[in-house]
Formats: C-alpha cells, sequence, structure tokens
C-alpha cells in the first residue's frame, strides 16, 4: 500500500501534518516498504498454491497435504532454508501433487500402483502381472509380480516404498526388474 493511502486511512489530525520529508512522511514510507513484500504475494497468490509455479519449500508443504510424506526426507534441511528435500526429485513431486486427485480416485487399484509408479520416478514401464501359480497351477489371488523397467534399479528403494504403501493392503506384490 502506498503511503499515501496510508496516510488516508490515519486520524485526521495525523494526516494534516503529513508533509514530504516529515517525520510522519518516513514511517509511513517504512510501512509502505513493508506491505510491499505481502502485496506482491498476494497479488500472485494463485503461483503459491499451483504446484508447478510454487517455490520448492513450498512444494513440499503442499506434498505433505496430501500425505505424501514418506516421499519426503525429513532428514535433509537442517540448517537450510527449506522444509526438507524431497526423496522424489522436485519435479516428479510436483507431478504426484498436480494428479492427487486422480490418484486417490482409483486408489487401490493397478492402475493407481502404475500411474504412482511413473508419476514418482519419472519412468515408463512398469508392468503388474499376475503372481507365481498356486498348488493347483493357478495365479493366486492376492499376489502379483511387478516388472519395473531395468532404470528402475536406480530408485529401488523408492519403488519398494512406493508399492508397500500405495499397493491393497491384502495383496502381495514381488518386484522383479526387466533386463536391458
Amino acid at each position: 500500500m502506498e503511503a499515501q493511502r496510508i496516510a488516508r486511512l490515519l486520524p485526521e489530525i495525523f494526516a494534516a501534518a503529513h508533509q514530504p520529508g516529515s517525520v510522519l512522511d518516513a514511517v509511513l514510507g517504512v510501512m509502505e516498504a513493508f506491505h510491499a513484500p505481502n502485496e506482491a504475494l498476494l497479488m500472485d497468490l494463485d503461483a503459491t498454491f499451483d504446484p508447478w509455479r510454487a517455490p520448492d519449500g513450498f512444494v513440499t508443504l503442499m506434498a505433505s497435504w496430501l500425505a505424501l510424506d514418506p516421499y519426503i526426507d525429513a532428514e535433509a534441511g537442517e540448517g537450510d532454508d527449506r522444509r526438507g528435500r524431497a526423496a522424489v526429485d522436485t519435479a516428479n513431486l510436483r507431478e504426484l501433487i498436480s494428479h492427487a486427485a486422480e490418484l486417490d480416485r482409483i486408489r487401490g487399484t493397478v492402475g493407481s500402483l502404475i500411474r504412482f509408479l511413473e508419476l514418482a520416478t519419472g519412468l515408463q514401464g512398469f508392468e503388474l502381472r499376475d503372481g507365481p501359480p498356486d498348488v493347483n497351477g493357478k495365479p493366486s489371488a492376492f499376489a502379483a509380480r511387478l516388472a519395473a523397467p531395468a532404470s528402475a534399479r536406480s530408485c529401488q528403494q523408492l519403488v519398494e516404498l512406493i508399492v508397500a504403501r500405495e499397493k491393497p493392503a491384502f495383496t502381495t506384490i514381488e518386484i522383479t526388474y526387466q533386463d536391458s
């Protein structure tokens, strides 16, 4: 808010005393400077909540709002101005945030697990197949095998974490990596 607009909000006796170069003028100038960053933020508030335009530190906060905490490295950020470094890289974390509603709507399905893995790792080629056959040679009802692309070996811990957290509770999933 400009100093002149602030001066109009003052009681009449103070407003009458407002002269260029006065102490009141200096105080109003300081008030204007203090308001400027907040006003700039409010003018572009939608950017703060847009996962593609938000600052990295705010992206990790948004991720925590969407229960994506396990994919954020809480140990990082000590003495750092950020809340934490994403175990999922920031670009992929932004993808997960922007698709959170879709992922929640289809949660517990094969498509949800595959989509989550693709968004979190930035890799394509995950396939969920029937698990090993039971004693009668039929596919096990509650077991599956996830075939991950060979390039996913570099983020094996992340893949294992996602599968453990996002699979249906009653299902066992074995992870294998496809040969290059």
